[in-house]
């Protein structure tokens, strides 16, 4: 188990090391076998009478994504589908179709979603949250995303595959201080000093004849972009980045995008300013062009070792009043909002699901909550694995990991986060760094 008594230490190294900035190295030559990939994308963009207020039009086509890969003795699954977020029950159910589809166990299976914000959610809850959820359409994706892993088992051929990272400035970290209200607020802190990761992880996979087969992009941008289009959908940043790799190959290869810790962009849409489809566009070809140059420089292999494993940390459970939102709370003198004074509540115990998928010698750390900067920058720095990455799959009933210093700071994420402190932090920490010993 990791001791956290060195937690500061490894925090200092990991801000500016260049163990935590590493971007380049091969693949840890662990299996004879050689490696096996396939990849397809299908489109999920919904219908006209699947579509649910206030969605009304298309902005951009969306989709899910699947990548197989096969080492001789295990094999992995990685499903990325453009959408806001699943829900818990959708989420373990729609695994373990993937899983006795592609005849693996559901620890190899890593679903994810890219978090876009102009989509129906993929939940029978028509209500909750601040998208409207469908069952139909919700029941469709499944079945969709079924025929995409059939379909990428189908392509299976000789590869080879490799990591490195990339970087691009496109976010900030998503609390500043607002000195008027004497509080955390959420924004854009472009005073460099809160910390955000810019790293963009690139993981290439490509034929024997050097064919491109499937990226797994991952970077931690909250895709709100597309937020300024109100009724159209859209799979924002995350699809037009695929779309633009995925163009520049004609279609040939896959381009799943994945979300790391987020962080606020530093570009957003405001009512008289850039048009959402430009910023949306540009920033999806500026992390579409840094993913390629990126994978260029890629050292490749085809004995690449598979595994995964997976775990349930449970945390005693809050609820906190009011969330720390612009339109929900203020201090400000005249304001009709209640004050921002933020009192928690007991509520019945919560979960997070904590997976590991190791690619070689990559570590692809899943969680189905947002994970801070913070957090992600502890893990980093106390990971064995040079090459680790967070993936946040979805928002589940967690909402936010972060760490224990962050809570009395009332941040957004901190009145968001379904757990009390001082559970998720050491649980997280030493659940990840358990599952990397046990795939090791």
């Amino acid at each position: 188990m990791f001791n956290l008594r060195n937690a500061g230490r490894m925090m200092a190294a990991a801000v500016g090391t260049a163990a935590l900035m590493a971007s380049l190295g091969a693949f840890a030559q662990t299996s004879s076998a050689g490696l096996k990939a396939g990849a397809a994308r299908v489109d999920i963009t919904p219908t006209t009478d699947e579509m649910a207020a206030p969605f009304k039009t298309v902005s951009d086509h969306v989709y899910v994504r699947a990548l197989v890969l096969d080492d001789g003795q295990q094999r992995t699954v990685m499903v990325v589908a453009d959408a806001p977020t699943i829900a818990p029950g959708a989420a373990a159910d729609l695994t373990q179709q993937i899983a006795a589809s592609a005849h693996v166990p559901v620890e190899n299976v890593l679903l994810g979603s890219t978090h876009t914000h102009n989509l129906m959610r993929l939940d029978s809850n028509g209500m909750g949250g601040s998208l409207p959820g469908s069952t139909k359409y919700m029941d469709r994706v499944k079945v969709v995303t079924i025929t995409a892993v059939e379909q990428a088992l189908a392509k299976m051929q000789p590869a080879r595959a490799g990591y490195a990272t990339g970087s691009a400035a496109l976010i900030a970290n998503r609390n500043q201080w607002n000195e008027a209200e004497e509080r955390w607020v959420e924004g854009v802190d472009r005073t460099g000093t809160g910390l955000i990761d810019r790293r963009l992880g690139v993981l290439k996979v490509e034929s024997l004849d050097g064919k491109p087969i499937a990226f797994l992009l991952n970077y931690g941008m909250e895709p709100v972009i597309a937020m300024a289009m109100r009724g159209e959908i859209s799979g924002d940043v995350p699809g037009a980045a695929s779309r633009y790799v995925e163009d520049r190959y004609k279609g040939n290869a896959v381009a799943l995008f994945t979300i790391g810790s987020t962080g606020s962009p530093l570009y957003r849409a405001r009512p008289g300013g850039a048009d959402p489809k430009v910023l949306i566009a540009a920033m999806g070809t500026i992390l579409g062009e840094e993913a390629l140059a990126t994978a260029n420089g890629i050292h490749m292999s085809t004995a690449v070792r598979l595994a995964g494993a997976h775990t349930t940390l449970e945390c005693p459970g809050k609820t906190t009043t009011p969330l720390n939102l612009s339109g929900q709370c203020s201090n400000a003198a005249g304001s009709k909002l209640p004050a921002c004074v933020f009192v928690d509540k007991d509520a019945p115990p919560v979960t997070l699901n904590i997976g590991l998928m190791r690619i070689g010698d990559l570590a692809l750390v899943e969680a189905d909550a947002n994970v801070s900067p913070m957090l992600w920058l502890k893990l980093a720095a106390a990971s064995p694995v040079t090459k680790t990455a967070i993936v946040a799959l979805t928002y589940g009933p967690l909402h936010y990991a972060i760490d224990d210093a962050s809570y009395p700071m009332n941040t957004y994420e901190a009145t968001a986060a379904t757990a009390k402190q001082g559970c998720i932090e050491k649980g997280f920490l030493n659940d990840a760094l358990d599952l990397m010993e046990k795939t090791r």
